[in-house]
Order: C-alpha cells, then structure tokens, then sequence
C-alpha cells in the first residue's frame, strides 16, 4: 500500500504500471505470483567501514577493504525492505531545467577526447577531483558505535557538498577526503529523507565544483560513469550505460523513488552519494541504490538520483535546511486486475486508506475511490499521484477526478504541508 505523501503498509518490488498494490496483508491468489520476489529487492547500499585501522602505536594503517557493520536494516535483511515504510516523489524538480545553476569559479574542464584515449578516460580525469570520500562516525540502528564511508560531490567551490541521506542520518563526526588526498572535517547543512539527498560543508574555497547537467535530455543507451569509494577504496570509475529511466523504486529505509535513473555502471557500498556523469562529464544523479539478490554488492542494476531532482532539494537545503512538501493524506496503490470490475476502471491510484485531518478527508475521499486525474494531469498509477501531487505547492487548490462506484466525480482540495516524519 502506497500513500504519494505518507506511510507504506508493505513493500512492493518494482513492477509494470498496470500491476497491482492492494492494501495490508497478502496479496490476492492472482498477483501472489507476479509479487514473488523477496530476494530481488532495491536497498541503499550498505555503508562499508573505513579502509583503514588503529595499530597498537595508535598509527593509522591501510588495511583490506571490507563491508562493514554501519548497514540498513533491509541490507541485513539480504534486500528485505522493512514493513513500515514512507513514500516519497520525484516531482517538479524533475522536470525543472539546471540553466539556473550559477557557474562556479573552478569548475571541471570540459571534456576533450584526444586521439588514443577513450571517452571514459577523458570523463575520469575531468571529474575526479569532483568527488570525494566521506569518512563518518556515529551511531547506528544496527551497531551501537560504527564508522564507515560513503561518497560525495562538490557542488560549490565553497565548501558544499551533495551526498546521500542515508549516509549521513548516522553521523556523530564526518571527514571529507578530497581527491588530493587532504582531509577536511565536515557538519551537516541538511538532509531530506523522502528524496536521499544530504548536503554536507567544509570550511574550504577553492575546491572544484561539478559541472552539472540536464537529467531531461537522458536517453537510453548513453554512457554513464560511476565515480565514488566502493568499500572505502577512493576515486574508483566504473562505467556502463543508461539501463532505463524514471524507474519507480521502493528502497531500503522505506523510501518510495518513482523516476530515478537506471544504470548497470557497477555501484557498490560505498558508491552512495557518489556521482553518476555523462560522456560530457556533467553531473546526471547522485548514486543511491543498488538492486540486491541477497549479497550487498553489484548486480549490475543500479539506481541514481536525477540531478534534476538532487540539486533542486540540495539548494532548498542550503538556503534553509530543510524541504517543504506538499500533502495530500491518502494511502492506496495501482487498480488491481481484480477489483476492475466492481470498481468501474481498470488504471488510476486507488484509494486504501484516507488519513484524518487531512486536504483528502475535508474534500470528502474515502477508501474505494480511483483517482484518474490531478490538476489536469492523467493518473494512471499511484507512481503518477505521487508525482503529481509534489507538482503543486502548499497552498494550491487543485481539482482531483475520481471514480466512485463506477461514476466520475470531481472535488477540490487545497494541499497543506507535509508533516514530518
């Protein structure tokens, strides 16, 4: 059961449009079959320990990459998502064009492919000083004390830098390797949960800032670059193409990503918050999740967040430290198969639940209704909801269409913020 602005019942595998999500409990005997598939589940990589241990001199050493402790639940799991979960979207800023991205003072060269070199190390030694590895310590849902290491990219020459949520949310103390291999102490700016992107800072200003690309111009079938630290082992490039776009994913932690990027380029732990570039060496998402069969590795199915959507949250985080959602207050999930019939409509977000006080309950929605259209926008999912809902703002009075026993009606409701989580 899914809710474009609220809690998840239960996870569900990323399926055809047209599939089913039914509220609580187990699917019915017809999609039983289709829903089948424990081990085959999108997480966030787990976060693997600092390559790197305390002699008995109290020295540092380099020692064997290894995955660590600082994991999620659902990695530990081998990709079982826990039950509880939160949807989130991939909205407005999808769409929204990077134009308005101001052009820092370093920035990574353009890219210029001479004769017998490839494209990939071309894209390599352009972005690399970009990207750096971030050393953290802190407590963890799992291990009480851990430290580990995920990725991250420089978005600003002064200091900024976008990573993921889920490697942060745990962090008493974060370092930031450079790609010169200084270190630097970092804090917080802020983090979104619902999007897994955080914005870290050091105290720095002259680094080299990503040039960052267009996400709407993605085709598939183009080079894509990997580059982040696989198990703590920094700047590593791995490359591949673009696999699909605007994927829907249910991921580790709950969160509900329905239009990130799809890349085989090969994404470990450690990868997370790392960059996903082009053949031009613009920055196209932030790497967040890897598709698991069990072990926390590459299985050449990985997932990005589309710059579009990562630089959009990472401005709203730096000018305010937090992000602002609009909110709706249904839970529900795509029309099964075999409930067409009785409800008059095959396609749309049905609704399972309608949560109290809410812009749903005062419009008058209740369970059973089929939501075909928001604001002029065509529903035929609950992935389509979720979006078009983050389309609006706090405050938009939207007209929604719905299906109630085989009749179409319409309501206003005007969307309030979301509460947080």
């Amino acid at each position: 059961m899914t809710d474009p602005d609220g809690p998840w019942r239960r996870h569900d595998p990323p399926r055809h449009p047209d599939s089913s999500q039914t509220s609580g409990g187990d699917p019915p005997p017809a999609e039983a079959a289709a829903q089948a598939r424990p081990n085959h589940v999108p997480t966030f990589p787990p976060i693997p320990t600092r390559a790197g241990s305390a002699d008995e001199d109290g020295t540092n050493r380099r020692s064997s990459p290894r995955i660590g402790l600082i994991t999620l639940v659902a990695a530990l799991l081998g990709g079982v998502v826990a039950a509880t979960a939160t949807v989130a979207a991939l909205d407005r800023r999808e769409v929204e064009p990077t134009a308005t991205v101001r052009e820092q003072p370093t920035q990574a060269p353009e890219i210029a492919v001479v004769q017998g070199r490839t494209q990939v190390e071309a894209v390599a030694e352009a972005v690399l000083p970009t990207v750096v590895q971030i050393d953290i310590g802190g407590q963890s849902a799992v291990v009480p004390t851990a430290a580990g290491n995920g990725s991250g990219v420089v978005y600003r020459t002064d200091g900024y830098i976008i990573t993921n949520n889920h490697v942060v949310e745990s962090a008493d103390d974060m370092e930031v390797v450079l790609a010169d291999g200084s270190r630097e102490q970092a804090r917080l700016i802020g983090r979104d949960v619902l999007s897994d992107i955080a914005v870290i800072k050091v105290d720095r200003e002259d680094l080299t800032a990503i040039r960052v690309g267009d996400s709407s111009q993605l085709r598939v079938g183009q080079l894509a670059v990997a580059i982040g630290s696989p198990f703590g082992l920094e700047g590593s490039v791995t490359a591949g193409v673009i696999s699909a776009l605007n994927r829907p994913i249910s991921v580790g932690q709950g969160i509900r990503l329905p239009n990130v990027i799809q890349t085989d380029a090969p994404i470990n732990p450690g990868n997370s918050g790392g960059a996903l570039v082009g053949a031009d060496g613009r920055l196209i998402g932030i790497n967040s999740a890897i598709l698991t069969t069990g072990a926390q590795a590459n299985a050449g199915v990985g997932f990005a967040v589309p710059v579009a959507t990562a630089v959009d949250i990472a401005d709203e985080l730096i000018d305010s430290g937090s992000v602002v959602y609009p909110f709706l207050g249904v839970e529900g999930g795509n029309v099964p198969s075999t409930a067409a019939e009785r409800l008059g409509v095959d396609q749309g977000a049905l609704v399972t639940a309608v949560q109290n006080n809410t812009p749903a309950a005062d419009a008058g929605l209740r369970v059973d209704d089929v939501v075909i259209e928001f604001d002029g926008n065509e529903i035929t999912s609950m992935d389509d909801l979720i979006v078009a809902v983050r389309q609006g703002e706090v405050g938009d009075t939207v007209e929604v269409v719905y299906i109630r026993d085989g009749d179409e009606r319409t309501v206003e409701v005007t969307l309030v913020e979301r509460p947080e989580l």
